[in-house]
């Protein structure tokens, strides 16, 4: 097998609204997402076995069959693999609204197909079931660079050129959130049932989880930003068209005591890159 290396970018909801919720307990969403330039990396290697995992976070992620990214390989390969280790490198915040064990789960199913000799992009059946292992994982197996996504997760329709491009400033507070605890926290009067740009449903309830959250968007308002909550929470981030505006955003969070990425909003989804074997 020839070793392969895959990027697994965080995403940002541009919108986020809770549309009903399922029988079996499920929340169905409607919303806008876009790739960041922000992201893990992924290898894949042959002639050993297991997961590794370093980097940001890494010493609180699990090993085995309960990290998202060994379950998208299972997934992707169809068994256990034999003689091939997963090595991750994290870089996006762990339990942080980044989509980030998500995106790693889909980016290890990916790389597993490759290295059976399959085709990567799924189908509407493949989607759903990866939804099965997170609800933003369809998205990140979709491979566009912005879509609109509902369901569950698993229906993504591509949108060609959303924030193609446009700068973006994360503000990562000092503590995480669980997705299933903002969730669990939801109130049915918090649904908007009607996805707006710059609205999102689970702020509410992530920040009575977390009232920490109305600091950092102060503080976002203070650097010069219109703070959003990504995804379930915790961190908050702030969309420029203009680079410079973004770095000094940037400056001032950190100045002013918070921890802060300047990125940039995706053009295209990640390849998958074959890695050369150096000449004896």
């Amino acid at each position: 097998m020839t070793p392969l290396r895959l990027d697994a970018p965080a995403k940002l909801n541009l919108s986020l609204a809770v549309t009903g919720r399922r029988a079996d307990g499920f929340h169905e969403l409607d919303s806008e997402l876009v790739l960041l330039e922000l992201a893990d990396r992924l290898l894949l290697l042959p002639g050993c076995s297991g997961l590794r995992v370093e980097g940001e976070g890494s010493e609180t992620l699990p090993l085995g069959t309960e990290n998202l990214a060994w379950r998208g390989l299972l997934a992707g390969v169809g068994r256990a693999p034999d003689l091939v280790c997963l090595t991750l490198e994290k870089h996006i915040p762990v339990s942080a609204g980044l989509g980030g064990g998500s995106s790693d789960a889909a980016a290890a199913w990916r790389l597993g197909r490759r290295s059976e000799g399959a085709f990567d992009a799924p189908d509407a059946a493949t989607l759903e079931q990866l939804s099965s292992i997170g609800a933003d994982v369809p998205f990140f197996a979709a491979q566009v660079a912005a879509g609109r996504v509902t369901g569950i997760g698993e229906r993504i329709s591509p949108l060609p050129g959303a924030g193609d491009g446009d700068q973006v400033v994360l503000a990562h507070p000092p503590f995480a959130l669980s997705t299933a605890s903002v969730f669990a926290e939801l109130q049915p009067s918090e649904w908007n049932g009607t996805p707006e740009r710059g609205r999102n449903d689970l702020l509410a309830p992530a920040e009575r989880l977390q009232p920490g959250i109305r600091d950092v968007m102060r503080l976002m308002v203070a650097a010069g930003g219109a703070p959003e909550l990504a995804g379930s929470g915790p961190t908050v981030f702030a969309i420029t068209d203009d680079p410079e505006r973004a770095a000094a955003m940037t400056a001032r969070l950190q100045r002013g005591g918070v921890r802060a990425t300047h990125t940039r909003m995706r053009s295209e989804p990640a390849s998958i890159e074959a890695i050369e074997e150096p000449e004896e």
